[in-house]
C-alpha cells in the first residue's frame, strides 16, 4: 500500500467527547499510515478545550520523547527550524462534540400528527426532547414560563397544521405562536431558546409576527414536518437543530482556539459528521448497495445508514443500550466503532468492529488525506472481521 500522496510526515487526530478528550498520532510506516501513538485525557468544567487539547499533546509527547507543542505558539507544533530533531506535524484534524444535546421544547395544535412528525425528526439530530405544549382552552402563560424557566431549553419548535393557504387554517398556529412569545416575553433576553417553526408554512409570516409582537423575538421558519397527511418532511427541522447544536459547541470555552489548529483544506467538525460521512465513504469503497453503522458515543448513540444511488443518509440518534422501533427497516448492523452491543444487534457474517471508538475523529482526517486515513481505518481500527 503506498503511502498518501504529498503526505509523508506526522498526522495529529484529536477528538473531544462529552467527558473525555482523546489524541492519535499517525505515522507513515513503511509506506503506509498507521497509528503510532494514543492518550486520553478527562474533561474539566474549569480548564478549556485548548488547555485540555495542550496537555494532552504534552503528555503524549514526553511518552514518546518528542516535542509536540510549539510553546510560542501555545499550540501543536506544525513549523520546525530542526526538522530532523523536532520534526513538526504535517496535519492537524479535530473531531468535536464538546457538549450535550440541544435541549428542545416542543409546542403543536395536537400530540398527534405534526408533534409526532416533528418527534421522529428530531430523532435525526443531536436533540432531547425536554417538555411540550399542546395549545388548549387551559393553556397558561404563567404555568408556560416557570416550565421554561425550570427546564431551560436551548430550542423551541413550534409546530402545526397541513401546508394550506386557507386563512382559516392559520388562526391555530399563530394563536399558538402568540402563547409561546407571550411566555418567553417573560424571560430574560439570556434565557430564551432559539424559536424553530416547522408547521404550516403559509402560515409561517404570521406565527413569525404573532411571536415578535408578543414579545418573544424572531422565528427561523423552515419546511414543515408534515406537509400532507402521512407525508413526513424530516431533514429540515433536523438540520436546524444540528446546526444549533454546533452553533452552541462553538461557544464552549477553548473552542475557538482548537478550531484555529486544524491545518488547510481542514476544519473542525463534529464526531457524528465525521462518523456519517465515514459510513457514506466505506460503503462506496467496498461496493457495498447499504450500509448501516454505529457510533457509540459516551451518552448517545448514532446510527447511520447510506444507501447507494440515494442521496443524504438516513441518521438516528437514541439512548445507549437502546434499540428504538424506527430502526426495524434497516439493514443488518455491520460497521460499529465501539463495543458491538450484541444483546440488540447480532454480528453478520462480515462486518467491521472498531473497539477503541476512535474512528470518528480519525476519520476527520480524510479532509486532508484520505488515503491516510482509509490506511489507518483499513489496517489498525476497521479491519475486516467474520471471515
Amino acid at each position: 500500500m503506498e503511502a498518501a500522496a504529498n503526505v509523508t510526515g506526522s498526522i495529529l487526530a484529536l477528538g473531544v467527547e462529552l467527558g473525555a478528550m482523546r489524541a492519535c498520532l499517525l505515522e507513515d510506516v513503511g509506506g503506509a499510515y498507521r497509528v503510532a501513538a494514543w492518550h486520553a485525557l478527562p474533561r474539566r468544567s474549569d480548564v478549556s478545550l485548548a488547555a485540555i487539547g495542550l496537555d494532552l499533546c504534552r503528555q503524549m509527547g514526553e511518552r514518546l520523547g518528542r516535542s509536540l507543542l510549539d510553546d510560542a505558539e501555545a499550540a501543536p507544533r506544525i513549523l520546525s527550524d530542526d526538522e530532523v530533531r523536532v520534526p513538526p506535524l504535517q496535519h492537524i484534524a479535530i473531531a468535536a462534540s464538546p457538549r450535550p444535546h440541544v435541549r428542545v421544547w416542543l409546542a403543536g395544535l395536537s400530540l398527534t400528527q405534526s408533534m409526532a412528525a416533528a418527534y421522529a425528526a428530531l430523532t435525526g439530530s443531536p436533540a432531547h426532547v425536554i417538555g411540550y405544549t399542546v395549545l388548549g382552552a387551559d393553556l397558561n402563560t404563567t404555568a408556560l414560563t416557570d416550565a421554561l424557566v425550570t427546564t431551560a431549553p436551548d430550542l423551541l419548535v413550534i409546530v402545526g397544521g397541513f401546508d394550506d393557504p386557507d386563512p382559516a387554517t392559520h388562526q391555530a398556529p399563530v394563536e399558538l405562536g402568540r402563547s409561546m412569545g407571550q411566555a418567553l416575553s417573560r424571560l430574560a433576553p439570556a434565557q430564551r431558546p432559539v424559536v424553530v417553526y416547522a408547521g404550516n408554512r403559509w402560515a409561517a409570516p404570521h406565527v413569525a409576527e404573532a411571536v415578535q409582537t408578543s414579545g418573544g423575538g424572531s422565528v427561523e421558519a423552515v419546511a414543515n414536518v408534515q406537509p400532507a397527511p402521512g407525508v413526513l418532511q424530516k431533514s429540515a427541522l433536523a438540520r436546524a437543530c444540528t446546526f444549533h447544536y454546533w452553533r452552541l459547541s462553538r461557544r464552549t470555552a477553548g473552542f475557538r482556539e482548537l478550531s484555529r489548529w486544524v491545518t488547510p483544506p481542514g476544519h473542525i467538525t463534529s464526531q457524528e459528521s465525521a462518523f456519517a460521512q465515514l459510513v457514506q465513504a466505506w460503503m462506496e469503497l467496498h461496493g457495498l448497495p447499504a450500509l448501516h453503522g454505529l457510533y457509540c458515543a459516551p451518552a448517545w448513540w448514532l446510527h447511520v445508514w447510506a444507501q447507494r444511488g440515494q442521496p443524504g443518509l438516513h441518521m438516528h440518534y437514541c439512548e445507549p443500550q437502546t434499540r428504538p422501533a424506527a430502526l426495524d427497516g434497516w439493514p443488518p448492523l455491520q460497521l460499529v466503532s465501539g463495543e458491538w452491543p450484541a444483546a440488540l444487534w447480532p454480528q453478520p457474517e462480515i462486518f467491521w468492529l472498531d473497539r477503541s471508538g476512535m474512528t470518528p475523529f480519525v476519520a476527520a482526517v480524510g479532509q486532508m488525506t484520505p488515503q491516510a486515513m482509509l490506511q489507518v481505518l483499513r489496517t489498525d481500527l476497521l479491519r475486516l472481521r467474520g471471515q
